[in-house]
Parts: structure tokens; sequence; C-alpha cells
């Protein structure tokens, strides 16, 4: 059975986001569809790279990216931040709920504990 090759697409213009790069780049089980500085820029790429996962690299001085407009417009995409400076791997994913509270509730009471 053939390996799984994982497209990933990065967000993040700093030394660091270079520098997982190169990383990644090293492994046979990864092919870096695209790069972008920006979300925004990051925006116009994606559906031409179709990528299986995004990896958001902060670059500024928070750790914090505007991740939003990339959820809204590829919802079932998985982003993972990443910042150096909290050392941590965030996985985000979008989940559209209803407009109920029902909805609501019950997204609540699936997270886990």
């Amino acid at each position: 059975m053939a390996a799984t090759v994982h497209k990933v697409f990065i967000i993040g213009g700093s030394l660091f986001a270079e520098a997982v790069m190169a990383w990644l780049r090293q492994h046979e089980m990864i092919a870096v569809v695209g790069v972008a500085s920006d979300a925004a820029q990051a925006l116009k790429h994606i559906p031409v790279t179709q990528p299986d996962v995004i990896l958001a690299l902060a670059e500024d001085g928070t750790g914090v990216m505007d991740l939003c407009p990339l959820l809204a417009a590829h919802p079932d995409l998985p982003i993972v931040r990443a910042s150096l400076l909290t050392d941590e791997l965030s996985l985000i994913r979008h989940r559209r709920i209803g407009r109920h509270t029902a909805d609501l509730l019950a997204v609540i009471q699936d997270l886990p504990s």
C-alpha cells in the first residue's frame, strides 16, 4: 500500500517559517505546496494548491494571526497554528452550527473534556 503524501500550505514570512519549511521539505511524506506571507495572500493561492492542511506560523510579537477569513473560505481545511513565542501548536477546525440555541448546546456538550 502506497503511503499518503500530505500537502501543506505555509503562512508566515519569518525566519521561523523558513526553517520549518526547510525541515518539512526533508520529509518525503510532506509536500509543501505553497507559501504566503499572510492569510490574505494565502486565500488567493489555496484554491490552486489544494493543500490538506494549512500551517500558520505566527510572526509578530503577539503570536496572533487572523485566521477567520481562511476558516470562512475553507471550512473543511484544518489549520495548525504554531508560535515560537508560546512554544505550542494549536489545531483549529471550523464547524458550522445551526441557528437554534439547542444547536449551540449540542456543540458545547460534544467538546472533549
